[in-house]
């Protein structure tokens, strides 16, 4: 019998149970039994959890319907076991009624001579209530002596050590991108059979680890009969809370060490170290580590909050775990408001470009980024490089990035989506764009300024609507004439064939070029 739970097959060994005899459901013995009641009526929903073992002289089941209807509603409800007395009411089980307590392992016991109900319930309740009682001491010894060892420098194997001590069965400790830990462990045609079985199997509880929020690990238990007690789902949540803190301290213990090697990070990203003496410094954090791509990723903090250093920490965890999750390998380190990301990948170019826009495609979707969005934070992503010699590169396109989007609204914080911003990033660095737009722009321009008019936003929803009238009017919300009336006037303006060949990409650039160098000024 176990310490921590009653089962069908623990119940017949009590005294008033030596004139019952199992009549079906014998595979069934195994069940758990956390309750017992007598209950003499067909309709037992109202008054059933689960796991009850329930008594019955039989008085409401003389008629089949009502024997059968009150056995499914039994096994529906999950209960542990029918006991039945025969007598007055009962001197047989249909053999209908055998077949399906059979067919779902539903055990029915029989009492062949009178047996005091009111005794059986006091003593299953006293034994249940003992074993509860057991059960938490165990559980506040089991908590005690994990938080006397986190005192003590625990590692993972450790826990794992206690966990399997105490439950005496199989374990699985799974951390996304990293090979299961079995313990004890097991060969490898097990380990894959265990790890190909559904999460919702029976023979499996698993335990999710999040870490800041994100889903870092399970702790998994195997058991063959898929019978697991109270008490060893509370040891597993005990003992996933204690990875998770453990988990927690080696990120900390990460940060500690980017502190560290933030001055190396700083000469890397401004191309102050050789091409040896990068590979030296990544071999000393990753000995076997294969490079192929890379690229510099930048979270902006917002300049209109004050920054606490809690809420930086935080995201620097989010962000490294959501990297390391993804098979990168991040150095970062903070500069002014800026927390810079190095991500090192096996893949090329493109599957890392491709693996990074899923990556931040999911995070779009998170309430973490939603949060860091409405209070201002902003992210950008520079050239993903072949090479680590041009990280720097990849920095100062990241930068342009960041600026890009503070100055236009974006939907992307890519710098590979951004080209033709880019562009015009760098010809305003080289000549005066402003003169540019304005040969081109200025009738509009001054038009909307003298007759407080829309024709410049009309002009700029008409090329993005690729010349449909119907969509421009629809997105102005304006009726046709209105838009035919300011099409007519942009044509006195711009000429008849603005909109064909070199004229229209030329106002599409102009109008991209107006939006970031006007929102530049007023900045």
């Amino acid at each position: 019998m176990s310490q921590y739970k009653l089962q069908v097959k623990d119940v017949l060994e009590n005294a008033h149970f030596k004139s019952a005899e199992v009549v079906a459901g014998k595979d069934g013995l195994l069940r758990i039994v956390k309750w017992a009641h007598v209950i003499e009526i067909v309709q037992v929903d109202n008054f059933l959890a689960g796991d009850e073992l329930v008594l019955t002289t039989g008085i409401s089941l003389q008629h089949i319907e009502d024997f059968t209807f009150f056995v499914e509603s039994l096994i529906e409800k999950n209960c542990a076991a029918l006991c039945i007395e025969y007598g007055t009411y009962l001197q047989t089980i249909p053999e209908s009624i055998l077949s399906l307590a059979n067919r779902h392992d539903f055990p029915i016991i029989v009492f062949h001579e009178t047996v005091p109900f009111v005794r059986i319930t006091q003593d299953l309740h006293n034994q249940i209530m003992n074993q509860q009682y057991f059960m938490i001491s165990s559980l506040e010894t089991y908590s005690q002596t994990l938080n006397k060892n986190a005192l003590l420098g625990q590692t993972v194997d450790d826990i794992l050590q206690s966990l399997y001590e105490a439950l005496r069965t199989q374990i699985i400790f799974s951390i996304k991108g990293r090979d299961a830990i079995f313990f004890p462990n097991m060969s490898l045609a097990k380990r894959q059979h265990l790890l190909k079985m559904p999460k919702s199997a029976s023979q499996l509880k698993h335990e999710p680890i999040f870490i800041v929020d994100q889903h870092y690990a399970d702790l998994s238990l195997y058991r063959a009969d898929g019978l697991f007690s109270e008490f060893e789902l509370l040891i597993l949540d005990r003992t996933a809370t204690a990875l998770a803190q453990l988990l927690m301290r080696e990120f900390y213990i990460e940060e500690k060490r980017d502190i560290e090697d933030a001055t190396i990070l700083a000469d890397w990203i401004d191309h102050k170290l050789t091409k040896e003496e990068i590979y030296k410094f990544i071999v000393s954090h990753h000995s076997n580590f294969t490079y192929y791509s890379s690229a510099v990723f930048i979270l902006s903090s917002p300049y209109t909050i004050m920054k606490v250093q809690e809420d930086i920490v935080y995201s620097k965890l989010y962000y490294r775990n959501l990297f390391e999750q993804n098979g990168f390998i991040p150095f970062l380190f903070e500069r002014k408001s800026y927390v810079i990301f190095i991500l090192l990948h096996t893949k090329d170019c493109k599957a890392s470009r491709e693996l990074l826009n899923t990556l931040f495609s999911t995070l779009q979707k998170t309430d973490f980024y939603k949060k860091q969005l409405s209070q201002g934070y902003q992210l950008a992503i520079g050239k993903v490089v072949s090479d680590v010699v041009e990280i720097p590169k990849s920095y100062q396109t990241a930068l342009e990035t960041l600026y890009i989007c503070r100055k236009v609204q974006t939907t992307s914080f890519f710098y590979d989506d951004l080209h033709l911003y880019h562009l015009i990033y760098k010809l305003q660095m080289q000549v005066d764009l402003q003169e540019v737009i304005q040969d081109y722009l200025q009738p509009v321009i001054e038009y909307d300024k003298k007759y407080n008019s829309k024709l410049l936003e009309t002009l700029r929803v008409y090329l993005q609507t690729n010349g449909s009238k119907q969509q421009t009017a629809n997105q102005l919300f304006i009726v046709r004439q209105t838009l035919y009336h300011r099409l007519k006037k942009l044509e006195s303006l711009l000429g008849e064939n603005f909109m064909k060949g070199h004229n229209r990409i030329t106002l599409e650039f102009m109008l991209l070029a107006s939006s970031l160098i006007e929102d530049k000024t007023q900045n």
